[in-house]
């Protein structure tokens, strides 16, 4: 039995993705990126879900598409927010994905952008500079 707790930080992007189902590209939004894995939104058009699933991923920053094969964890439909375009149902297809199959490059650069970005949010972000600022409140 495997054991898949997260190993590093997760991030919010929006990412253009796309999934190959049946010879088909379906696009998608990628909302949610970790080094291991990340989320997918789109339009609800019916079908099952595929358990594993080739994905071409354009992540931010990096300016290359990446190609993986993604290990769905779970898949959720969701109703639209009223600012959102679901599918005819007018539903939304959430679906997170485990990475099992890329490039070591591109596994080590989708690493490295998620660290780097998680890492320059936190010290942006008052609350937590006010943790890190706090030892020198302990006397």
């Amino acid at each position: 039995m495997h054991d898949f707790r997260r190993e590093g930080p997760r991030i919010d992007v929006e990412a253009l993705c796309w999934e190959l189902v049946d010879g088909h590209e379906t696009s998608g939004l990628a909302v949610d990126l970790s080094s291991t894995g990340l989320r997918i939104e789109r339009p609800y058009a019916g079908g099952p879900t595929r358990r594993e699933v080739p994905l071409q991923i354009e992540v931010p920053g990096i300016d290359e598409v990446m190609w993986a094969r993604g290990d769905a964890c779970f898949d959720v439909l969701v109703q639209a927010a009223p600012n959102e375009r679901g599918g005819p149902l007018n539903l939304i297809r959430r679906t997170g994905y485990r990475i099992v199959l890329a490039a070591t490059r591109d596994l080590r650069l989708l690493k490295e952008f998620v660290v780097e970005t998680h890492r320059t949010r936190r010290v942006d972000d008052p609350l937590d500079q006010l943790a890190l600022a706090s030892c020198y409140l302990r006397a």
